[in-house]
């Protein structure tokens, strides 16, 4: 026959508490933690800029909105780039004609 069991010990039975209430709250907050420094990790990489740029040109038509000093930046910049291109061809057009010169002076020297 089978006797029942003695009554518990007075005081707090802390294999109890630890398994039924700190061990799933401890999981969680470290599942949390974790998961925070994931999320803070990845927005501040390059794939989280460019969801942030995504998410602060949402709503707006193709550009508009633009800060008016980045497109002055880049005004100046193509206005600089222009200037640039067209020395290169003016540089390019005389370095033509010094070396057609010289092809003349060759030919009429040789006959």
């Amino acid at each position: 026959m089978q006797t029942p069991l003695p009554p518990a010990p007075p005081g707090v039975d802390w294999n109890s508490l630890f398994g039924d209430l700190l061990a799933p709250t401890l999981a969680f907050v470290v599942v949390i933690v974790v998961g925070a420094s994931m999320i803070r990790w990845l927005l501040r990489s390059p794939v989280g800029e460019a969801l942030a740029e995504r998410i602060r040109r949402r709503g707006r038509p193709d550009g508009a909105g633009d800060e008016p000093g980045r497109v002055a930046v880049l005004e100046e910049q193509v206005a600089q780039l222009t200037a640039h291109v067209s020395e290169l061809g003016e540089r390019l057009d005389f370095t033509e004609r010094v070396l057609a010169e010289r092809r003349e002076r060759k030919l009429g020297a040789g006959q």
